[in-house]
């Protein structure tokens, strides 16, 4: 599955799963609002008419509209209390907050309930007209406190948020872990790929190779004898050209070994062994080499890291990694050899100050015959992965080119004594 598809196998899924919970809860809150509005238009169209019928019979009995208020202003849910003439002129009021009373005739719309905002929250609002018995026409108005419809309204609104949040970060986690899956699935699937190409080409190579090195090691053999032989029989003057001769075939040979050498199984002796004694071995060995070139060697080694494996095999794995780095350095840079303890594994690097590689040479670096030196037959690097993972370790390439290389093993086991 490609990274576009699974996009879009879970992101569809997740927007439309946020998008149907948003609108339920858009819905929930709206069917809220519109029920508890209409028990509040229901209660307060009950209470205001019985409101009007002991009001107009308090105006019978020709009490003032402040004392007949007076009476009715704390009424529960009832947020103020008008009485109005006919020319809607307000005799008396009365409101739980001081001094607010939102009446205008001219924005008072024509419906009988309406809802506008106060100091305290939503108010619902009645308006209706009544007689007294003198025939005289009064106006009520009443304002209902939706006080606990905002207060509902609001913790759903943080219950929303709230799951909603805790939706987004579930649905992301279960993302990151499928993409993440996925990933190491794709790793895994290419790295089989590249493992089994890598087998029928190696078959096919060591095929090739094991029948030219048959081919040519019985003839090599012969010229060395007959080069014996010359050596011997041979006038003195010609003895520098005969050696250089059987120097030559002797270089042949000593190629074909290095291939022979490539298509053979790995058999590991394994032992426990102190790497700071190979390293050190190791660099002490190639010490000409780098004062040849004029580069520095620093060892930063543990004095008693000790490592379980093939001490011969390991052994020339620092040698390659350590000469490829000093022969990719120039006058006057360092190598620096390195080697610790971590998390149950030895790790072991080189890193130089050289001219790096580029990141489409570093994917094939470690194949057989690729090499990007002038004389490198490119079978060292393919060995030293060859035998690291004989180990069950892994070699890991970082570089940049005008940045320098660095070579990390990392080797199961092993301890720090």
């Amino acid at each position: 599955m490609r990274k576009s598809e699974i996009w879009a196998f879970f992101l569809l899924p997740y927007v439309l799963v946020l998008g149907l919970f948003s609108l339920v809860s858009y819905l929930n809150r709206q069917a809220i609002q519109s029920g508890v509005e209409t028990l509040a238009k229901e209660q307060l169209q009950a209470t205001a008419s019985i409101l009007k019928e002991n009001i107009k019979e308090l105006l019978d009995r020709n009490e003032t509209p402040a004392r007949i208020l007076g009476r009715f202003s704390g009424l529960e849910d009832v947020y103020f209390i008008a009485l109005l003439d006919e020319k809607e002129r307000i005799l008396d009021w009365h409101s739980k907050f001081e001094g607010y009373l939102p009446f205008s005739r001219r924005d008072r719309p024509a419906a009988e309930f309406w809802v506008v905002d106060s100091p305290l929250g939503s108010v619902f609002n009645h308006y209706s007209s009544f007689s007294a018995g003198d025939g005289r026409l009064y106006h009520l108005y009443l304002g209902y406190s939706l006080q606990n419809l905002d207060h509902l309204l609001a913790r759903s609104r943080r219950i929303f948020w709230l799951v909603l949040g805790v939706l987004s970060v579930a649905g992301l986690v279960i993302f990151a872990g499928i993409y993440r899956l996925h990933a190491s699935f794709q790793r895994a699937s290419a790295e089989a790929i590249r493992q089994a190409e890598e087998k029928e080409r190696f078959r096919e190579i060591s095929g090739f190779t094991a029948g030219v090195a048959h081919e040519i090691k019985n003839p090599l053999n012969s010229l060395v004898l007959l080069f014996e032989l010359l050596e011997k029989k041979s006038p003195p003057e010609l003895g520098p050209q005969i050696s250089r001769g059987k120097g030559e075939i002797q270089k042949i040979g000593a190629v074909v070994d290095r291939f022979s050498e490539l298509i053979k199984p790995l058999s590991l002796r394994k032992e426990k062994f102190c790497l700071a004694e190979v390293v050190r071995g190791e660099a002490d060995s190639l010490q000409g080499l780098a004062r040849g070139r004029g580069v520095t060697m620093e060892l930063k080694i543990p004095p008693r890291l000790e490592v379980e494996g093939d001490r011969l095999l390991l052994a020339r794995v620092v040698s390659n990694l350590i000469k490829n780095a000093l022969e990719a350095s120039d006058s006057g840079q360092k190598v620096t050899v390195e080697a610790g303890f971590r998390r149950q594994a030895v790790i072991f690097s080189v890193k130089d100050e050289g001219r790096g590689i580029t990141p489409e040479d570093s994917e094939k670096i470690f194949e057989p015959f690729v090499s990007f030196k002038e004389t490198g037959l490119g079978v060292g690097l393919y060995l030293v992965r060859k035998i690291v993972e004989a180990h069950r370790g892994k070699i890991y390439l970082k570089s940049r080119p005008g940045a320098g290389t660095e070579f990390t093993v990392e080797l199961p086991g092993g301890q720090n004594g």
